[in-house]
């Protein structure tokens, strides 16, 4: 794969000037600017079926970020590209067996349901998305059940599809990691055909090699392709695939119940069996068309599926001393899914005596099919010591008996909003979708197990007051369902359904954007339906969990060289009307305060040169609902340069970034009772040509 795909660079590298008919003033320029760029609140998000919006005219919290910046920092995970934003923490190693998991506002989101692309069903279970085939990543803060139906509340993350470009443009990129991990990759766009009504965009990556963490290792190949057809000047029609093998070793779960949380580990500590890996299998087509009905009105309709396959063999650590002992588990699973999805949707604005609509009107119909291995072998293999580890051989323990139908979710939904503008200063939101919702669960013998049913009115409202064009104030409210979880293995009612949970969110902020500066505040209260492991170790159902917060984000240009991106959430959680022993208690996994910020400075005196560095803190949070274990707070900082140059005539970017400056040792939190190993100090370097 790799010398494939340094072929390809080669040959299309070689091929690049003739496409572009030898023309260089088609290639995209890229230029040193006056200034370090700075966020802007006026360009579009997707807010689901509430259209596409610009930050600022959304009612609600939001946050973007784009690929350049992706690419200046060399994020290579989820957790790298929002670590800034204070309202999201990590839940997960990038190369354990449930990668690219995140809480958004102390609330974990639904792999199934909280991860878009494009707005549509994604799969989000088991992988780390391949981030080289997206134009951007947007966190939607708070509920979106009026916008995307069942989830978590905390939020969504969607990401959105790099398309075909405009003018011809080919770029080649060569990474290194830290523990001898190295990555190709290939970008490739451009137009062709009668009055160029053809585009296409191609991105190939492989990435192979050892990790610093956990002295894992990583084996990645990916392709992404996005192709449109301007078949007219109303009508496009799209096609997008995203294909991508990942097999990863490392990430172990240490769990711990009754005893204190253990001294936390270096982050290179290899606590895996020989034999454990994950490996995902990962799959998605969507065909599209976006129809211009008149200057006014546009139609869109998307057809999705997706599927990904997990087989994987992990270690869970069961601690078993105050003074790190443990006792080695390990699962060894299969596990599919497959979504398919329609939508269609119509945007307009109509007006009625004095009134300004603007109208989203849609419909949904959305289906999830899990399957499971038969005998899933869970054997304790061993036992050790966290800080003198035994790795065991787990060559022994392997799934069998075949695949069964576990679960079967469908969604079928009709959406509308209006969004009713009394003049210019002065607007009102209205919104609800219609969800009939239907999940069955199956035993291995193909009978239902449980079957859960419902219909639900989620609505959605706001009022927004701009006392000037740059500065929307906003009240917003909506409710939401999300599918409930199963009860963890390691309780005694061990993969236990439940019926939907209901939340409620009010939220009150501000938006301004300004030459030089912009920032967002916002206050916010969220209900949900509690889920927590009870003395007697029963996953249960019960009670509610309360969280009131403010968070606030900003974008500075300090000096036309110098910019600072800053964020902080200050959250309090609190679990009501529940069993005593966790009445009262703090949420489990939500963090007291988080914050994030980052400093950009551009280098005068040797232009093309930009320096950046970075913070993030997160606060105390709880392990368990009963409080008996917190998690201590932890700071981790990084820095970085990128310098652009032109070699031989091309545009040519070197970069190098360091996460974990200080090498800190730290635990993250994944779910109750659970942990693991915070990621080391990691070197990423990059040299990118653009041709």
């Amino acid at each position: 794969m790799r010398r494939a795909l340094l072929g390809a660079g080669l040959l299309l590298g070689s091929a690049g000037p003739l496409m572009a008919q030898a023309d260089d003033s088609v290639l995209p320029q890229i230029t040193v600017t006056d200034s370090v760029d700075k966020k802007k609140l006026a360009e579009k998000v997707s807010s689901g079926a509430l259209g596409d919006r610009s930050e600022l005219e959304t009612p609600f919290s939001t946050r973007a970020v784009k690929s350049d910046e992706i690419e200046d920092r060399q994020a290579t995970s989820l957790a790298e590209v929002l670590k800034y934003d204070a309202s999201v923490s990590n839940n997960s190693p990038a190369n354990g067996t449930h990668p690219a998991t995140m809480s958004v506002r102390g609330l974990r989101l639904d792999d199934l349901n909280g991860y878009k692309i494009d707005g549509l069903a994604n799969i989000n279970r088991g992988t780390e998305m391949p981030l080289e085939m997206f134009e951007q990543v947007e966190v939607l803060k708070g509920l979106s059940g009026f916008m995307y139906g069942f989830g978590s509340p905390g939020g969504i993350i969607n990401y959105v599809t790099k398309r075909p470009t405009d003018d011809t443009f080919f770029a080649t990129d060569l990474g290194y990691a830290s523990g001898a991990t190295w990555k190709e990759h290939v970008d490739a766009g451009g137009r062709f055909g009668e009055d160029q009504r053809f585009g296409y965009r191609v991105n190939l990556v492989n990435e192979s090699g050892d990790t610093e963490a956990d002295h894992g290792s990583i084996n990645r190949q990916s392709v992404g392709a996005s192709f449109d057809a301007r078949l007219t000047s109303d009508l496009t029609v799209r096609l997008d695939a995203i294909y991508q093998r990942r097999i990863a070793t490392g990430g172990t779960d240490v769990i711990v119940s009754g005893f204190r949380i253990p001294s936390p580990l270096d982050g290179t500590t290899r606590l895996y069996s020989n034999g454990s890996s994950t490996d995902v299998d990962y799959r998605l087509v969507t065909l599209s068309a976006d129809y211009r009905l008149s200057d006014d009105w546009k139609a869109s309709v998307a057809l999705r599926h997706s599927e990904s396959v997990r087989i994987y063999k992990k270690d869970q650590y069961y601690i078993t001393s105050n003074s790190g002992n443990y006792r080695d588990r390990v699962t060894s699973e299969y596990h599919g899914y497959e979504f398919n999805e329609a939508q269609a949707m119509v945007q307009g604005k109509v007006r009625t005596g004095f009134l300004q609509h603007e109208l989203v009107l849609g419909a949904m119909a959305q289906n999830l099919l899990s399957t499971s291995s038969v005998n899933t072998p869970k054997p304790y293999i061993g036992t050790g010591n966290l800080y003198a580890p035994t790795i065991y051989s787990a060559d022994s323990v392997n799934y069998s008996g075949g695949t069964y139908r576990d679960e079967k979710t469908t969604q079928t939904a009709l959406f509308a909003s209006d969004t009713m503008k009394f003049d210019d200063r002065w607007s009102v939101l209205a919104g609800v979708r219609y969800t009939n919702y239907i999940d069955t669960a199956y035993s291995t013998a193909n009978t239902t197990s449980a079957r859960f049913t419902a219909n639900p009115l989620s609505p959605t409202a706001a009022i927004m007051y701009k006392p000037r064009v740059d500065t929307t104030v906003y009240v917003s409210y909506a409710e939401a369902l999300e599918q409930s979880a199963s009860a963890p293995t390691t309780t005694v009612n061990a993969n236990q359904t439940f019926a939907p949970i209901k939340s409620k969110q009010a939220e009150v902020g501000v938006k301004t954007e300004h030459d030089g500066w912009n920032g967002s505040l916002a206050l916010f209260r969220i209900e949900r339906g509690s889920q927590y492991i009870n003395g007697a170790n029963v996953y249960v159902a019960d009670g509610q969990s309360v969280y009131r917060g403010v968070e606030a984000n900003g974008s500075l240009q300090l000096t036309r060289d110098l910019s600072l991106d800053g964020s902080v959430m200050v959250m309090g959680s609190e679990i009501t009307h529940a069993a005593a022993a966790v009445n009262g208690k703090r949420a489990v996994g939500a963090a007291d305060v988080q914050a994030g910020a980052q400093l950009t400075y551009r280098v005068a005196a040797l232009p093309g040169l930009q320096l950046h560095a970075g913070a993030q803190y997160i606060g105390t949070m709880a392990l368990d609902s009963a409080n008996a274990n917190m998690l201590s707070p932890y700071s981790l900082f990084d820095a970085g340069l990128n310098y652009r140059t032109r070699i031989g005539g091309h545009m040519t970017t070197w970069s190098a970034n360091i996460t974990n400056l200080a090498n800190r040792k730290y635990w993250t939190y994944y779910q109750e009772t659970y942990l693991n190993v915070g990621a080391p100090r990691t070197l990423n370097l990059n040299v990118r040509a653009d041709f």
